[in-house]
């Protein structure tokens, strides 16, 4: 097993800093850190140095928990889970001190998580999920590591039935994989409000809202701001837009077979399209896969 100088070193790089760890109000000690530092290397350190369990592990920074689940399920594109906290983990400076706040999962949280980690994505969770004891199925950060870990989204199913209709946890869960909507936001991918922030956090969001929703521009241009292949997920008249194509295709070359006909015909288009992926010619109107042009750029390599 590698040492705690091993978990939590790096002396050629970045600065020194220590990292002061309490719980329930008591010091329990002190960590010297050593260049950049992420979350799953502290908890490695905290179980180096005073035998806590990563999964028996919760760490605050203030009210905010130290968690790779949570930061990924509190990402936002218009506000920082935290900036200060970002700003900690990426630039931390030579002779800071950071003081931290260490409590303890249950043992049954712990349990279920230390049986759900070993499974990754390839493991069928669903009997672990529905046999855990209510604290469990209750808990918002064993809920979301079922999602962040193994992408099992239908067991989302045996959550609690307050976290179920908890609108904020579902758009965890989906800023995690957008497909949770097919799970426990079913009932709200036709209400706007709840839709709107669902794609801004992630625009794959799109896919799942109601037709009426699918054919909003807005919508549709607030997912294309997250990725131009959103576009494949709205209404089919956005995809006979010349500049929401253009937008697509540049990035996401194949997304041409998607496109209208009318966009397939289009010269700028295609050439767009080809010069991405040269295989999306292969959708591209008849006229234009045989015109003469297209074909000596193709074959020149110039696209």
């Amino acid at each position: 097993m590698a040492s705690f100088d091993d978990l939590f070193r790096n002396r050629d790089k970045g600065p020194v800093f220590q990292v002061r760890v309490s719980t329930l109000g008591s010091p329990l000690g002190t960590l010297t850190a050593y260049g950049e530092w992420r979350v799953q290397g502290l908890k490695e350190a905290v179980k180096a140095k005073w035998n806590w369990s990563e999964h028996r592990q919760r760490l605050f920074f203030g009210d905010l928990e130290l968690c790779d689940v949570l930061l990924q399920a509190n990402r936002h594109p218009d506000r920082s889970y935290s900036e200060e906290l970002w700003d900690l983990l990426d630039h931390p400076r030579d002779g800071d001190v950071v003081d931290l706040n260490l409590l303890s999962r249950t043992a049954e949280q712990e349990q279920f998580l230390a049986a759900l980690s070993p499974m990754l994505a390839d493991g069928d969770v669903s009997e672990l999920v529905q046999n855990a004891p209510a604290e469990v199925r209750g808990d918002r950060y064993c809920m979301l590591a079922v999602v962040a870990w193994n992408y099992n989204y239908p067991d989302l199913q045996f959550a609690s039935e307050e976290l179920r209709a908890d609108r904020e946890f579902i758009l965890q869960c989906v800023t995690i994989y957008a497909r949770c909507l097919w799970c426990i936001g079913e009932h709200l991918v036709g209400d706007r409000a709840f839709m709107e922030e669902a794609i801004r956090r992630s625009p794959f969001a799109l896919e799942y809202a109601t037709d009426d929703l699918k054919n909003e521009e807005a919508l549709v241009r607030l997912a294309l701001k997250g990725t131009p292949s959103a576009l494949s997920a709205a209404a089919p008249r956005f995809r006979d837009m010349k500049e929401l194509v253009l937008q697509c295709v540049t990035k996401r070359g194949y997304a041409l077979r998607e496109m209208s006909d009318r966009m397939k015909s289009d010269r700028e288009v295609v050439l767009a399209a080809v010069r991405e992926c040269p295989q999306a010619i292969e959708y591209a109107s008849p006229d234009l896969r045989a015109d003469p042009e297209v074909n000596v750029l193709l074959k020149a390599g110039n696209l």
